[in-house]
């Protein structure tokens, strides 16, 4: 996207939701999304970006690579299968590395990378054979952490394939993948955006917050409308001490969608900073968003469930189940807690539903556990 239509489209974004209260670090008016952006805290200009990272080009030696292992007459399925055997098994043999977020041809050559990595691979090797395949985000469960009053969204990406009559998800990261989960289409640049505010991410914990501000406004420019990189970008303003920034970036990705993580950080802030009315109406707010979205009644209901308070841990499950009925963790947690409510003919029907929606290794593992119950 040409650089110069950062403001135009930034502007697009300044009309939000007006019902938050007053900001409170500002000497002035809060700085805005262009001025947010505009990276003199950083010691950068307007123009200064990451080098191009030609995230999905494929070289000739890729293309040597899909020669030697992809007949052109293959299937569509086949194609796929090739692909992964020469990515996974007898061919790069690629190692997961969780730190490393890698374009695709960097991938094939150090043959190592994270789950970006590998689907930035995969996608474009799958489309130089002819494939129909994009970006596909996943909406993978949030990891909450209590003594922050804090939570964090794992925004994961995989790859969705079209096949005749059939679609399939390659995924290389398939623990954090079920098919229960709500998942979408995103468009290139949507996946370079998340490539970029992986890199700022990672930046912004290895101490070089002026790399990671480059990041997280290339993320920005490309997919200006992203809450998650507003509020990641206002953790980095916050950890440099400039909370008037952090603030507003925290507040604009809220206007945005509402985004959780940043009223939770945002709550955090004002709680640091003394400010406990503050922290409070926005505890208040994740809280509201928390009692809608059945992963953390199922957090609850864990939680509850270790501390031996089966009835509560129930409650909280019958409420996640109500939303979410596809998970097959939940059912099995349900027939733990019906097993040690001494109601083993319903843990039973759990059990069955938690087998009958899991994958092979769950599915063992739960009709071992039929078996123990059906012997009790």
């Amino acid at each position: 996207m040409p650089r110069y239509r950062l403001l135009a489209l930034l502007l697009l974004f300044l009309a939000g939701c007006t019902s938050q209260p007053p900001a409170q670090f500002a000497a002035e008016a809060p700085p805005g999304p262009n001025a947010l952006l505009d990276g003199r805290l950083f010691g950068v200009g307007p123009a200064d970006a990451p080098a191009d990272p030609g995230l999905l080009t494929v070289n000739d030696d890729m293309r040597a690579f899909l020669a030697e292992r992809v007949p052109e007459r293959a299937s569509d399925s086949r194609k796929v299968e090739l692909i992964l055997e020469g990515i996974l098994a007898g061919g790069l043999e690629l190692e997961y590395d969780n730190l490393l977020t890698l374009p695709a041809s960097e991938a094939f050559y150090r043959r190592a990378g994270n789950c970006m990595s590998f689907t930035n691979l995969f996608l474009a090797l799958a489309r130089e054979v002819g494939l129909r395949a994009s970006y596909q985000e996943v909406m993978v469960p949030p990891t909450w952490t209590e003594g922050d009053n804090a939570w964090f969204y794992n925004l994961h990406v995989n790859v969705l394939v079209d096949l005749p009559g059939a679609e399939q998800v390659v995924d290389f990261n398939i623990g954090d993948y079920l098919r229960a989960y709500p998942r979408r289409l995103i468009s290139d640049e949507a996946g370079e955006s998340r490539y970029h505010n992986n890199l700022g991410v990672h930046y912004m914990t290895h101490d070089d917050p002026t790399r990671a501000f480059l990041h997280f406004r290339e993320a920005l420019v490309l997919q200006p409308g992203a809450g998650h990189v507003w509020t990641n970008l206002g953790t980095l303003y916050r950890r440099q001490g400039n909370l008037a920034e952090a603030e507003a970036a925290f507040r604009h990705a809220i206007d945005l969608d509402r985004e959780p993580v940043a009223m939770s950080n945002l709550a955090r802030l004002y709680r640091e900073q003394g400010m406990p009315t503050l922290a409070a109406d926005y505890a208040r707010q994740v809280e509201r968003v928390r009692s809608k979205n059945p992963y953390y009644q199922y957090y609850r209901a864990k939680q509850s469930y270790d501390a031996g308070a089966y009835a509560a841990a129930q409650r909280y499950l019958e409420r996640a189940l109500r939303t979410q009925a596809k998970d097959h963790r939940f059912h099995h947690l349900m027939a733990m807690i019906l097993t040690q409510r001494h109601q083993p003919e319903l843990a039973r029907k759990f059990l069955r539903q938690a087998e009958a929606l899991a994958g092979d290794s769950d599915k063992r593992r739960y009709g071992d556990k039929l078996e123990l119950l059906a012997g009790g």
